[in-house]
This record gives C-alpha cells, sequence and structure tokens, in this order.
C-alpha cells in the first residue's frame, strides 16, 4: 500500500529548515510556492505538525532541489528517512544511511576484519558482561531476546539487519518517561512480529531448515575430506613429476585447481573469494607454490571445523617444503600448444 502521510522526524524538520535557508527563501515563501497558507510551513518546522501527506513533502523537495523530477526528490526524502515512500522498489541497504566511518570503505576483505571485530571483541563481549550482572528472571528473558535474535538472523537475516540499524542509543535512559515509552514501542512491535511467526508458522519453517542444515553440513564435511585427500594425491603426483625432471605443470595445476581448490569452494561456498583468492593468479610455479602454501593454511585453520587430521601428518612438511622450492625456482607455467 502506498504511503500517504507521513511522520515529520527531527531530522526531516531540520533538512528542510537548512534546505529552505540555503535557497534564501522564508517559511511564508517556500509555503506559498507549495500552494499553501503563508503559516503552514512554519507549524511543520516547529513541530506542531506530526504528519504530512506525501505529495506536499513531494512538492517541498522538488522546490528546495530546483527539480521538475518528483523521483529525485522522492529519492532525497528517501535518504533522509531511510524508509521507502516512492513506487520505485528499493532494498533495504539502500535505505540505510551509512556511517561516515565505513562510507568510503570498498575492500571486501577490510569490512570482514572489522565485523570480526565488532563481533568478537565488542558485541559477544557487552552482551555476555551485560547478561552475567542479571538476576535469573533477567537472564531468562535476555535468552530468550537473544535466541529470537538467533531465529530472526536465521530466516531473515536481511530484516534483522534493519531492525539492528534502530539507534536505541539515542533514548536517555535517566529520563524515565522517555526509555519506558521506548521499551513500550520495541516490545509492541516485538508482539506485532511474534503474532506474525504464530500465524506463518515459523518455527516449523526454522525446525525444517535445520534439518536439512544438517544433511547440508554432513555434505560439505564430505566434500572438505575429499579436497583434503585430493590434496595428499595432487602432492604426491607432483613430487613424483619432479622426480622425472620434466613434469607437465600446466596438467598438474589443472588437476589440483579441479580436484583441490574447487572441492574445498564446494564445502565453503565463497572460499576462493575471502580465503583462497591466490587461485585468480597462477601464471608461475612460484604463484602456484603460493597457493598452495595458501590451501595448507586453510586446512589448517579449519580442521577443528571439518573434523579434519592434522595436514602435515597426510603430507609430511618435509614433502611440502621440496615442492614448494621446486615451485619458487619453476618460472612460466605454459599452456599446451593446440594441434
Amino acid at each position: 500500500m502506498e504511503i500517504k502521510k507521513i511522520t515529520v522526524t527531527d531530522k526531516l524538520r531540520k533538512d528542510i529548515i537548512e534546505r529552505r535557508k540555503q535557497e534564501s527563501l522564508s517559511s511564508y515563501e517556500l509555503s506559498e510556492k507549495s500552494g499553501h497558507s503563508k503559516y503552514w510551513l512554519s507549524n511543520i518546522e516547529s513541530g506542531k505538525t506530526k504528519k504530512i501527506n506525501k505529495a506536499d513533502l513531494v512538492s517541498i523537495y522538488m522546490i528546495l532541489l530546483n527539480t521538475d523530477d518528483s523521483e529525485d526528490a522522492i529519492n532525497e526524502i528517501e535518504q533522509i528517512l531511510n524508509q521507502q515512500i516512492g513506487s520505485e522498489h528499493k532494498e533495504w541497504y539502500e535505505l540505510i544511511e551509512l556511517s561516515e566511518e565505513f562510507n568510503d570503505m570498498y575492500d571486501e576483505d577490510e569490512t570482514m576484519e572489522i565485523l570480526d571485530e565488532y563481533w568478537n571483541d565488542k558485541i559477544y563481549e557487552r552482551i555476555s558482561n551485560s547478561i552475567f550482572g542479571m538476576n535469573v528472571d533477567q537472564k531468562q528473558a535476555a535468552l530468550t531476546a537473544v535466541q529470537n535474535f538467533y531465529y530472526s538472523m536465521y530466516l531473515n537475516p536481511e530484516l534483522t539487519l534493519v531492525l539492528m540499524n534502530i539507534p536505541i542509543y539515542g533514548v536517555n535512559k535517566s529520563n524515565s518517561e522517555e526509555y519506558y515509552a521506548a521499551v513500550n514501542d520495541l516490545l509492541s512491535v516485538a508482539a506485532k512480529y511474534n503474532d506474525l511467526a504464530v500465524k506463518n508458522h515459523s518455527m516449523d519453517t526454522i525446525q525444517s531448515w535445520r534439518e536439512y542444515d544438517k544433511y547440508y553440513e554432513e555434505q560439505d564435511k564430505n566434500n572438505i575430506h575429499i579436497a583434503l585427500s585430493n590434496f595428499q594425491k595432487c602432492i604426491q603426483k607432483l613430487l613424483e613429476a619432479i622426480e622425472t625432471g620434466n613434469p607437465d605443470m600446466h596438467s598438474i595445476l589443472d588437476d589440483f585447481i579441479q580436484n583441490v581448490t574447487f572441492k574445498i569452494e564446494q564445502g565453503q561456498p565463497n572460499v576462493l573469494k575471502h580465503y583462497l583468492k591466490s587461485f585468480l593468479h597462477i601464471y608461475t610455479g612460484e604463484n602456484f607454490s603460493t597457493h598452495i602454501h595458501d590451501c595448507v593454511s586453510w586446512f589448517l585453520g579449519f580442521q577443528n571445523k571439518y573434523d579434519l587430521p592434522f595436514v602435515y601428518n597426510v603430507v609430511s612438511k618435509t614433502d611440502l617444503d621440496k615442492v614448494y622450492a621446486y615451485l619458487n625456482s619453476y618460472g612460466e607455467i605454459k599452456r599446451p600448444l593446440l594441434t
């Protein structure tokens, strides 16, 4: 259903005032340009008017932006409100106002490192410390809240991130009226979505998904074990080829990529994007050596998760060092000539 009435937030109100002043317009002038009485905008800017028609708000911003295109105004308003008001569908992440700290961050590895830092060093510790100091009744409620958070992230991760974006740190806890009003607002929203969880049989869906997860976790684990077994075979094949003095390095590399690298990716999707990026640039023996080393590091790092044997018990460090030394001095890996 299209939004007809829009709540005038403090941020929206202040933005209108600032833009109006930049355009050297009085509130009376902007009111009349918008087709209203001269006191109409004053009521909005003072906070007396709590809601405004979408069409009126769009007309204000068309004037402030000096545009004849209503979509330009709608896009600007949506960024201010973090709320979709136009007919064009927007994804959740397009409506969140980005933190200045992350606005210019485009490196994926850097963003994941910061995510790990926030979760491991800040969020987890903060939650644990907060719950630790509670009495039993509070702990039961807190655990229920954490469980609901887990289920929400499990079933609707995008919506959960939108929920986490609510800046409740803005509530003044020392102001009891403001604090308890916020508690009631948030719990009323929780009650609404709890009704939806019952209506949509969400817990049945979660249970069903978890059964599937167990199956696919076993499949992933099996693929990773196959990858390690293939790793042993590929290294042995490479050692034997080195002994001949004239290995078909391109064929060996292709075998390694197909049966080790891609098998790891099959067991842990996106591993090539985050852990084994060296796979993208293998043109020389040294590149190949780096990729093998990265695979060894990956097997070591995920040994416990996939219940793997110690990689150096599968392939000795002595044999691996011999492979590294040979590849590092090999030079270009040439493709076979087509006949």
